[in-house]
Order: C-alpha cells, then structure tokens, then sequence
C-alpha cells in the first residue's frame, strides 16, 4: 500500500512521524533500547573470586557472568554501551542512597531503586516494579528519599493503602510491613549480584589456622 519506493504500512507511517516529533527519531526502529545489567567489577573484568560470578538482568533475573559480558563488551556496531558505577557499603552492601525535596521520585531515583530492589518489595511478591513508593507517606512527613523509598508493583502499592497497614523502614534497611490483622513482615534489601559477607574475625582467625595446617601438610607431605 506504499507510494514510490515507500513499503511502510499507514499504522507504521504514523507511529515513526509520532516517535519522530517527540524524540527527534528519524524512525521507531531507531529508537534507543535500554537493557539495564547489574554486575560486579569483577564479573565485568573477569578477575579475582567473583569472576563467575551471575550478573542481573532488570526485568529478567541472573544470567551467567559469560554472558553479561558479551552484552556489554562485545556489542553490535550499532550499539551504545553506557557503563554507570554503584557504590556499596562495605558491610552491608546496601547502595547508596539519594534524595530530593520534591514529592515525586526523579528518574534517577526510580531508576536506582529499580536497580535496588530488581522485583516488588512485597514479601512473597516477585512481580515488576511499577511503581516508586514512600515506605512512610509524603503526606505523614516521609522524605522523598532513596532511604524512605521502595520498588513496588502496582497491585502492592494500591493494597498498602488501605486502612491498617503500616509500614517503616529498619535500621539495615529492611522495610517492616504490618497488616491490619497485627501480623509482621520483614523484607531486607537484596544484596548486590556478588555480594559477599565480610568474615568477621572469629571466622577470620579459624580462616588463617586453616590455611597455616593446609600449608604445613603441604611441607610434611613434600619431606
């Protein structure tokens, strides 16, 4: 149904001159696809004990760590990588946080939780998050901060909103959910894909005594 050299259907003609008014795309096909991938420095480089370690795919889970690796170092021609670093907390692996006076979240913010919490922070709940949710109310003086934020999906966020629900955020970051029967649920933030608790020093010490017998056996069974 084309005119001349044109092949593109009328449906297709005004979804590329609607995309093209509103992003300055020649075309719906040129439009850029973000595929957010979370991994370690490690896993990236392919170095050190977390070299195999799996990387996260936004909206589709773990993937092997050879794998992530080809998406971003080894793209088509046609493909813009953008790398962006997170920070963690040493101990408890937790991102930093960010936040800002206005009311709603900013793209950046629910990008980073997003990026946080991967699926709904609902116990039991793995769906998509939909929506960028003050843990305590806006309007019972919560801030619009990453630390008072959490990824939820739709369903979950219109249920928290009914009378007797309460929630608040714990010291680690876990949100503390009650429900209008009195029960408790404690849902912590997902660590990092690689993420590893730090020894502590019992278990460091007991650590070292391992490794000091394994090398002596070594020495007695080389004599």
């Amino acid at each position: 149904c084309g005119v001349g050299d044109e092949t593109r259907s009328r449906s297709q003609l005004m979804a590329d001159a609607l995309v093209e008014r509103l992003t300055g795309q020649a075309a719906a096909g040129d439009a850029p696809v973000e595929v957010t991938l979370i991994m370690t420095d490690q896993t990236l480089l392919s170095y050190g004990p977390g070299a195999d370690d799996p990387a996260h795919l936004i909206g589709g889970g773990a993937i092997p760590a050879e794998i992530a690796r080809r998406m971003v170092l080894d793209p088509s021609e046609d493909t813009e990588v953008l790398l962006r670093r997170l920070y963690t907390k040493p101990q408890t692996g937790r991102l930093a946080a960010m936040d800002t006076s206005a009311r709603l979240f900013t793209s950046n913010q629910r990008k980073f939780l997003v990026l946080r919490d991967r699926t709904c922070r609902t116990p039991w709940c793995d769906a998509p998050i939909r929506h960028a949710d003050h843990i305590t109310g806006h309007i019972n003086g919560g801030p619009t901060a990453t630390d008072d934020g959490q990824g939820l999906c739709e369903s979950c966020n219109h249920a928290k909103q009914a009378p007797g629900w309460k929630q608040q955020t714990a010291p680690d970051g876990a949100v503390i959910t009650t429900t209008p029967t009195g029960h408790t649920y404690r849902s912590p933030e997902p660590h990092p894909p690689g993420w590893r608790k730090p020894l502590s020093r019992v278990d460091l010490m007991f650590h070292r005594i391992a490794l000091r017998e394994a090398a002596l056996g070594e020495l007695r069974h080389a004599a």
